[in-house]
């Protein structure tokens, strides 16, 4: 697949602006509107020739069906794409599900779930945050053969999850405190003490952790050593981010990167409710379609028509989403 390469200067593309968090519920927190910095400054991006993806026409595979709703989160393992939550009814009621990237059988991996707030893939293994009787722990571990762990944690239940190679982590004690605990096992530790508001929507890259926190009207960032105290980075709020080497991208009425050293940040489109990228580009929904662009701003590409606003996931292999009751995937 060809890369691509270059800085990457402001680029307007048409789509259709969505109200940001419908998926996560009623919180109320300000936008920070009027504090974002002016587009520029940003880390540019390595420069290449970018070829369209599919020659220019992809063709979306349906790897499974799913109920209307059925996949408010969405994550991929080395193998597969795991979905579950709902709206409504299904809320009462919800499943974590999975189907292989290369396409097979959809399968149940456990029902009858309340109140799932996170579901996140790390390697072979993903991890859910949900509720049910017969469940050792708020916050699992699914397994390689389907089978569930317990990851045993502090401080209540999770209102945000994240995990790298080494840890995870999550918010407990009612949105509050961040907690790691090491994926070999041992005691959890509290790495973040509460702030000044709630906390929710926790991210992780190499060496920092994102979440939003009410009283900022922005993201925060937090080393992952605890080292140094929480700073507002991001200045305004975004349910969902994505990383490369040298840059955050987030959505809030328009697709925005910003360098992690900090900065000005740089809008890429208009429009959009959800992001992601690899090497070579730069994904987004907008509500109306998938689209891409390569990371010098060139290529720009509808990928699909779809109405799912919010399940997103790239890896070397495909772009997935959940719409129009599938889980779909266009192959690179």
């Amino acid at each position: 697949m060809a890369g691509c390469t270059g800085s990457l200067d402001e680029v307007d593309v048409a789509s259709a602006s969505l109200e940001e968090g419908q998926a996560e519920g009623a919180l109320e927190i300000s936008d920070g509107s009027g504090d974002d910095a002016a587009p520029g400054g940003s880390t540019p991006a390595a420069t290449l020739a970018c070829a369209p993806l599919c020659n220019g026409s992809c063709t979306p595979i349906d790897l499974a069906t799913i109920n209307i709703g059925g996949a408010v989160y969405m994550a991929l393992t080395d193998q597969y794409v795991y979905f579950g939550g709902g709206y409504g009814s299904e809320v009462g009621d919800d499943k974590v599900r999975r189907v292989p990237k290369a396409g097979g059988a959809r399968t149940t991996i456990v029902d009858r779930l309340t109140h799932m707030t996170r579901l996140v893939g790390s390697g072979p293994y993903a991890y859910f945050a949900a509720s049910a009787p017969r469940l050792g722990s708020s916050l699992n571990r699914v397994n390689p053969d389907g089978t569930i762990t317990a990851v045993p944690i502090t401080g209540g239940y999770p209102s945000g999850v994240a995990v790298d190679s080494t840890h995870i982590y999550w918010i407990g004690n009612k949105r509050s405190d961040i907690y790691a605990r090491p994926l070999s096992g041992g005691s959890a530790s509290l790495l973040i003490p509460r702030g000044a508001g709630s906390r929710q929507s926790l991210f992780e890259d190499e060496d920092s952790l994102y979440y939003i926190e009410s009283a900022s009207s922005g993201m925060m960032k937090a080393p992952k050593s605890g080292a140094t105290a929480p700073i507002r980075f991001i200045p305004r709020v975004s349910w969902y981010l994505a990383f490369d080497e040298d840059n955050v991208y987030y959505v809030n009425g328009g697709v925005h990167r910003m360098p992690k050293s900090g900065g000005t940040p740089v809008q890429l489109a208009t429009g959009g409710t959800r992001v992601a990228v690899d090497d070579e580009r730069i994904y987004w929904l907008d509500g109306t379609a998938l689209r891409a662009m390569c990371k010098d701003g060139t290529g720009t590409q509808v990928l699909a028509s779809t109405s799912e606003p919010y399940n997103l996931a790239v890896d070397s292999t495909g772009v997935y989403w959940a719409g129009e009751g599938k889980i779909r995937k266009i192959a690179k």
